[in-house]
């Protein structure tokens, strides 16, 4: 059995499953994990939640940015601005039942044994591992919970930027949030820099990309996000993010392999 990580979608499912094809995943043998940003940019969105809520057990999948974005929409955030495929998944009669799924989707996987996180974005480095994985599981009980439309409409924020202990609730998991969906760069004081995208090569100075000052607590770290920073793959962390959004490459990885064993070119 193999485990293929998949790059973010963006709602190409029709490269999706030529991917799948060309890597020859067969359900209930392998198993796929997904990086986040299943939805938007590409035309089907709809299909895309459709095909991966049906994978069962063996799928895992963690909230990208975009994600969070349609379940915002989904409560009726009139700042949120809605485009034709995420307009399409609202509309669809599974539409509500897709949006409780994706509610339940966590922020990050840690395997233990593989000694491997996921995340959409990357996981703050002025957090322990424990920290994290607290923030991360207040978030997805904050979402499932009888207050979940409340918190969604509330969490959706750029501030605060900077991490303290000392953060009142709904602070941190903001902060939570914004970490793990929307994470690049850390100024100086180790803050967040939401609105910088460009690759490590054109940042300026002041700016760090957050790996280079990631805890690694003898983890490695699979994310995507990141398409300036496009398919990387260092000994330990790997970026899988191949500009499906901007019709580039959707990308599987092997996490046993630690290796790229797929790409195709979205059509």
């Amino acid at each position: 059995m193999a485990t293929y990580v998949i790059g973010d979608v963006h709602g190409q499912y029709d490269a999706l499953l030529r991917l799948l094809e060309k890597i020859r995943y067969r359900e209930g043998r392998d198993a796929l994990w997904f990086v986040g940003d299943l939805v938007n940019r590409g035309p089907k969105s709809l299909e895309v939640l459709r095909y991966v809520g049906a994978l069962g057990e063996q799928c895992k999948v963690v909230l990208g940015n975009h994600d969070f974005s349609l379940l915002v929409q989904a409560v009726g955030d009139p700042a949120v601005r809605r485009n034709k495929t995420t307009a399409a998944v609202l509309a669809a009669d599974d539409g509500p039942a897709l949006i409780d799924r994706m509610r339940g989707w966590p922020l990050m996987v840690v395997d233990p044994v593989r000694r491997v996180i996921m995340s959409h974005a990357g996981v703050y480095p002025g957090w322990t591992l424990a920290t994290a994985e607290v923030l991360a599981q207040e978030v997805t009980a904050a979402m499932t919970g009888e207050n979940g439309t409340r918190f969604l409409l509330a969490v959706y924020r750029d501030e605060p930027s900077c991490w303290s202990e000392n953060l009142g609730t709904m602070a941190r998991r903001r902060f939570a949030v914004n970490a793990f969906t929307r994470m690049r760069y850390l100024t100086g004081k180790g803050c967040l820099d939401l609105a910088a995208k460009m690759s490590p090569e054109e940042a300026p100075k002041a700016l760090v990309p957050w790996y280079e000052r990631r805890r690694a607590e003898g983890f490695r770290h699979l994310f995507g996000h990141w398409a300036a920073l496009g398919l990387r793959v260092e000994k330990d962390w790997a970026c899988l993010d191949g500009g499906a959004a901007w019709n580039g490459e959707l990308v599987a990885f092997d996490l046993d392999r630690w290796a790229v064993v797929a790409r195709v070119k979205v059509a």
